[in-house]
């Protein structure tokens, strides 16, 4: 890999890029990702690209909200230190958002990008830690972050490296993690911290642990499963009030219907003893509340 780093901007009609193989000379192909070696393509499955793609998912709204996107596996352009034209590819990069986003990052035209990310594979991870940190602040990108999780075995690593470089003074200077083990990462709005082989992404401003689309589902189903609990424990405190309120009707109505049994009992024994002195209908009435046929019921008895 050149690690030159960028000084020369050449021009001119014959501006060859480096990466042509030399037995082509002629009519070679401009685009950047042509003739890509097996050192330069990026792995097209395994750990190392489900942790790129994996990044870019937990992180792409929060940076979206924020006018800022993640580029993953694409080639940026510079030029080395005789001027031609070179490619790297970052495993992600940090850029304004844009939609398309850019098929290259190319540096003739977009300044250096405020931050790139490299996750470790077994074979780039010494390149990663070491070579990358000066070529990258060459290119006067001011952040660099290695995320070390893959062994040399290509296995999840039982505790996740988080390495962070920035350029301080024209030099990249390791910044340790603060005291609770969060890098911070203002480019982005965020924190980082690795817990064994997991990493929490946090919203520096809010202090909210972002989450990936998988989470977020197991998050939502939960929260729904809850509400379903409270909606179910309603109804049942809805159900008991009901019935202690159909029982509590049923036993005042029962009051009452004794009390006017006993009421309409103490009526009808007046009436009695009214018609056997002889009062008429109309006086019984008003003294008892019956009416004239339910006293006259009662004469007939």
């Amino acid at each position: 890999m050149n690690t030159a780093i960028l000084k020369v901007r050449k021009t001119g009609v014959e501006d060859r890029p480096g990466w042509i193989p030399p037995e082509i000379t002629e009519n070679w192909d401009t685009n950047p990702y042509s003739y890509q070696t097996e050192e330069e393509l990026m792995p097209a499955g395994g750990l190392h690209a489900y942790l790129v793609t994996y990044f870019v998912e937990i992180l792409r709204n929060f940076l979206e909200s924020r006018g800022l996107m993640l580029l993953a596996d694409t080639f940026m352009l510079y030029r080395d230190g005789q001027g031609v034209k070179q490619r790297i590819a970052p495993d992600l990069l940090l850029m304004p958002f844009g939609f398309p986003p850019p098929s290259a990052y190319n540096l003739d035209i977009e300044p250096p990008p405020r931050l790139v990310m490299e996750v470790t594979s077994p074979k780039s991870r010494l390149r990663d830690m070491k070579e990358k940190v000066f070529f990258y602040s060459g290119l006067e990108i001011p952040t660099y972050l290695v995320i070390d999780a893959v062994t040399s075995g290509a296995k999840l690593r039982e505790r996740t490296g988080l390495h962070l470089w920035r350029k301080i003074q024209g030099s990249p200077e390791q910044i340790p993690p603060d005291a609770e083990g969060f890098l911070f990462l203002p480019e982005m709005g965020i924190k980082l911290k690795a817990e064994g082989h997991r990493l929490f992404f946090t919203d520096i401003s809010s202090g909210e642990i972002l989450h990936d689309t998988g989470e977020l589902k197991k998050m939502i189903l939960k929260e729904r499963q809850q509400a379903e609990k409270e909606r179910q424990r309603a109804e049942k405190e809805r159900q008991r009030a009901e019935k202690e309120k159909q029982r509590a009707e049923y036993a005042e109505k029962k009051a009452r219907d004794a009390h006017k049994q006993g009421e309409y009992s103490k009526a009808g024994e007046t009436a009695r003893r009214m018609l056997a002195k002889n009062y008429s209908l109309a006086e019984i009435s008003e003294v008892t509340g019956l009416s004239v046929d339910e006293i006259m019921v009662l004469s007939e008895k």
